[in-house]
């Protein structure tokens, strides 16, 4: 009973964001995302995120081992919530804390950003989908399917914001895929390649 009442709390905080999101797609005159100088509207986002966050982390507990999956998946599942977990580390890092929390800061191209416009919510979406097989929950499962929507989201309706911060966004939008794309593996293999070259020499 908790965990379906932890899961309707989750889905809740993600409905609050979502109604947001598409006030600010199809509203000329509201921005819910990013809220750049309105700190009222990044509390929101902040305490509906984190609400999330914690309604999924009850789900987990309360759920484990709900669902059929073999030993040998939900170790993978284990293995890649670390990944995810770093990921998101060196993502945040890379980017800032102002720009994390919508705020105006600075255009950043380096880092994990020269292989995805979105390593943050990539990696959100990588953490929420191995904590599902991990814990064998179908409830987080049913909160990463919603996460992977939000996240989706919110990578769409805040491109026109930064195209209109950031002079340099819409080049860097033409050559940096907004999630994974053919390019993103050019990037890693031109990246390994230097790094052997630096070591060879």
């Amino acid at each position: 009973m908790l965990a379906y009442v932890s899961l309707a709390t989750g889905l809740l905080c993600a409905t609050a964001l979502l109604v947001g999101f598409a006030a600010t797609a199809f509203r000329d005159d509201y921005r819910f995302w990013p809220p750049g100088a309105d700190e009222e509207k990044r509390r929101v986002y902040l305490s509906c995120s984190r609400g999330f966050a914690l309604c999924t982390l009850a789900v987990v507990a309360l759920d484990a081992g709900s669902a059929t999956i073999p030993l040998w998946s939900r170790a993978v599942g284990g293995v890649v919530v670390i990944f995810a977990v770093g990921l998101l580390a060196k993502s945040g890092f890379d980017l800032g804390e102002e720009e994390t929390t919508g705020r105006v800061g600075e255009l950043r191209t380096d880092g994990l950003y020269r292989y995805t416009r979105n390593p943050q919510n990539l990696g959100y979406i990588l953490l929420f989908w191995s904590s599902a097989v991990a814990s064998a929950s179908l409830l987080v499962g049913i909160l990463a399917g919603v996460l992977t929507i939000w996240m989706a989201a919110q990578s769409l309706i805040e491109e026109p914001w930064l195209r209109a911060q950031y002079d340099g966004y819409a080049e860097y939008a033409r050559t940096v895929p907004r999630f994974i794309g053919i390019r993103t593996f050019h990037r890693v293999v031109d990246a390994i390649r230097s790094t052997r070259g630096d070591t060879d020499s």
